[in-house]
């Protein structure tokens, strides 16, 4: 409970469980767990403390996330330089409905839901001057009905050389048809922008900060954001004039 003194310890295995995720619209939590010795998907009841296996080790799955219906998960899965992102749509069936958006040579990371659940935004090292250095952000159909590589995917990406937060992923605007971005720009100090996902056409927001990262938007569209004061990190936050 909140400002109470009581902690609910949920897990209590040797190896490490950490990641969680927990769910919109149940008393369940999504978490990756090194028990099975590669790393796998769980799910915990909060009141009973049950668990239940949702993958079944291969490559490593990082960072689920619960779509806001509650029913599916996103998660990324690979190794070091390179992973996919991949949704399963019944979380009673994870083997059944598991299903993978890309399948490429680029790094995808940090999968993030639309807020209406239509769409999953990531951050991916392909762009144009195929340098893996430089990273986009690409929105795909949440469905599967995008393609998983080549020229088709390489479509999706909706922004170019950008600053990624990799402790949240990209951050979507309420209305699911925007996301809030940094601009890898280092002479500009790392602006603000705003990018509209259906013509990919961005629009600098003016915050007088410099140095920008780890945006995020609330349901309002409030965005907060930290930003460099005299070589210290400080925290913001700005509306968005229509």
């Amino acid at each position: 409970d909140m400002g109470g003194k009581t902690v609910a310890r949920l897990t209590e295995h040797k190896e490490k469980d950490g990641q969680p995720d927990w769910s919109p619209v149940s008393n369940a939590a999504v978490f990756v767990s090194g028990r099975t010795g590669k790393g796998d998907l769980y799910l915990v009841d909060i009141n009973t403390r049950s668990l239940t296996r949702l993958t079944q080790g291969g490559k490593e799955p990082l960072y689920p996330q619960w779509s806001p219906d509650g029913k599916r998960i996103a998660y990324m899965r690979g190794n070091n330089e390179n992973h996919d992102i991949l949704v399963i749509n019944d979380v009673t069936r994870p083997a059944e409905t598991g299903k993978a958006l890309t399948a490429w040579e680029h790094d995808d990371i940090r999968p993030v839901w639309s807020p209406d659940g239509k769409k999953i935004a990531f951050y991916s090292n392909f762009n144009p001057q195929g340098d893996p250095r430089i990273w986009s952000i690409m929105v795909a159909a949440a469905d599967g009905s995008d393609p998983m590589e080549g020229e088709g995917l390489a479509a999706k990406a909706v922004a170019v050389d950008v600053v990624p937060d990799v402790e949240r992923g990209p951050a979507w605007m309420p209305d699911s048809s925007r996301i809030v971005y940094v601009k890898n720009d280092r002479q500009e100090y790392h602006p603000i922008y705003v990018v509209t996902i259906g013509d990919k056409a961005g629009k600098l927001l003016k915050t007088d900060t410099k140095m920008n990262h780890d945006v995020v938007c609330a349901s309002d569209g409030t965005i907060a954001f930290r930003a460099q004061v005299d070589q210290w990190d400080q925290i913001f936050v700005a509306k968005m004039k229509e």
